[in-house]
Order: C-alpha cells, then structure tokens, then sequence
C-alpha cells in the first residue's frame, strides 16, 4: 500500500474562534486500501479499518503503513455491499489491565452487520462477538433506525454515535457502561442535533481538556444501507463533555463546514477523526471514503484555549 501526497500538504486557512483555531496542513491518499471508514490511536499509531476492506492496518504518525492484519477473506479487494461487516466505528479498551481495539459493525443490517470485533495487538488475536442483543436493547429506547457510525469513550461511558438520514435525521449519542461491555448496562440516548443536513460520522475525546470531537457528512441517502450522493462534512466540539453526558439533548459548541478550510476538503465524506497531542496543540487526522474504493488522510492542527 502506497502513500501519496496530493497536495504538498501546505498550510493554508483557518478557522477562529474564541476557543480553538483550526489550520489545514494537507492529505494522503491511501493507495490499494479501500473505503476507509476508522481510524483509532494507540501509542502513536493510527489503526485504519474500511467498511468492505479485508485487513486492518497500521499507520505511524506520517501516514506510513506499519503493519496490515487480515480481519476477512474474500476472492476481491472489497468484500460485497451485502455480506460485509460494516465497520463503522473503533475505540480501545481495558480490561484486565490490557488494552484491545475493539471495532464495531453498523447495526444497520441484520444479521450481517451486528457484530463487534476485538483485537489484541500483542498476541494479534481476533476475536468476533455477536452485538445483536446489545443493539436490539439500543433499538427499544426508540432509535427507529440504527446505523453507528461513530464510538468514543468518555470515563466510563462508551459512547456509539448512530447517524441519521434524509428519511430518518435524528441523531443520537448512546451511552453503555464500558466497564461492563459487552453486557448493555445503563443505556441511554441523548438527541444530537446537527447544525447542517449530515449525519454523524466521527468522534474522538480528548480527555486532557473534556473535549468531545466530531464529524458528520451529508449523503443523499434515505436509509441506512444505501449510499447517496456526497455532500459536505463538518467538524464540531463538544466542551465539558463528561458533565454534558446527563443531558437529554446537545448541541455542537463549535460547528465548521470544512469545505471553508481548504477546497481539498470540499464533497469530501469524512468518516472518522482523531487526535495525537502535540505539545500544546492537537495534530486532529480525519479520514475519507468516496464510496468507489478510495481512501484519504487529512491532517490539520488544533489548538485550544
């Protein structure tokens, strides 16, 4: 898998505001890596995952592959619309003193897509649990159409973003109790609303500044297994995100269309973000998929006060 520059990643605009400013350094695209849907950071490393792809792999923090480790088989690249996985959305953790990535299928199709998947990184081990109680039991707090596409954790609150659509355009934070997961104990939602016509697609806390990060791109779709048309993404903040769990309702704090930073940036899907602390700044990777196989990686700075 090869990594080429398509822009000579130069620093060009930003956005201000009273609490963060937000600079646009430049992008990679992913060569022979298809629809790459998340992205988590462990120790300096990105692991990247797509939707149909067959393999997880590993990035340092320029972007160069480390590692690659076969999650499927299959006879082609992708694996089919119908049978895959769907994994939307990643987040590390504990147990036992032990740290797994654990990657998690949308929900949105059932049998296919309901199920989570938890990699050991030292043993390289796999392991596939069945999500399909657990989503079930999100689906009776009245989510009429599940499709999660995000996870972050807040202290001990494992949080799945789930994403509407044109039909369906609530979106929701659902919280679980990490430390007893995969068991679904205290769940709640929480309405997200959106400032634009997207769906959530992203998220990733920074817990040195109680800090929520999101995503959301807009698609032309009206359910949650087709694709549609790419529209816009955008990237907001959540600040004092573990005091704000309790609400029935939030709203971004910080909400930019990132087609305004740079132009590389316009009608593309963003579909994970992340953040790897540098100094006092953030070096914030979002990551894109042009639903035909293709694969980009955004690096920008951010900076809060």
């Amino acid at each position: 898998m090869l990594m080429m520059f398509t822009d000579g990643c130069s620093l060009t605009n930003q956005k201000l505001t009273h609490e963060m400013t937000l600079k646009y350094i430049g992008s990679k695209k992913m060569e022979n890596y298809p629809s790459g849907s998340t992205m988590s950071i462990y120790d300096k490393r990105i692991y990247v995952m797509g939707d149909d792809a067959l393999s997880l792999v590993m990035l340092d923090d320029d972007f160069k592959m480390i590692d690659s480790i076969a999650f499927f088989k299959n006879d082609e690249n992708r694996i089919e619309k119908a049978k895959k996985a769907d994994i939307e959305s990643s987040e590390w953790l504990v147990k036992n003193g032990i740290s797994k990535l654990w990657l998690f299928g949308s929900g949105s199709l059932s049998p296919q897509r309901d199920s989570a998947f938890c990699f050991d990184p030292a043993t390289r081990k796999i392991e596939r649990i069945d999500m399909g109680v657990f989503y079930q039991k999100i689906k009776n707090l009245g989510i009429l159409e599940l499709n999660i596409e995000a996870t972050a954790l807040i202290d001990n609150q494992l949080v799945f973003g789930s994403r509407g659509n044109l039909n369906n355009k609530q979106n929701y934070l659902i919280l679980s109790t990490a430390s007893a997961f995969p068991e679904p104990r205290n769940l709640k939602t929480i309405l997200l609303d959106l400032p634009e016509k997207a769906g959530i697609s992203g998220l990733w806390y920074l817990p040195d500044d109680d800090v929520l990060l999101m995503t959301s791109s807009e698609e032309n779709t009206g359910n949650a297994y087709d694709d549609g048309e790419i529209g816009e993404s955008y990237f907001g903040i959540i600040y004092q995100a573990s005091q704000k769990m309790v609400k029935i309702r939030l709203f971004p704090d910080e909400w930019i269309k990132l087609s305004t930073l740079h132009s590389n940036l316009s009608k593309q899907k963003i579909e994970s973000v992340s953040a790897i602390k540098s100094g006092q700044d953030y070096k914030l990777i979002l990551i894109s998929d042009d639903d035909q196989g293709g694969t980009k990686l955004f690096n920008l700075n951010l900076q809060i006060r």
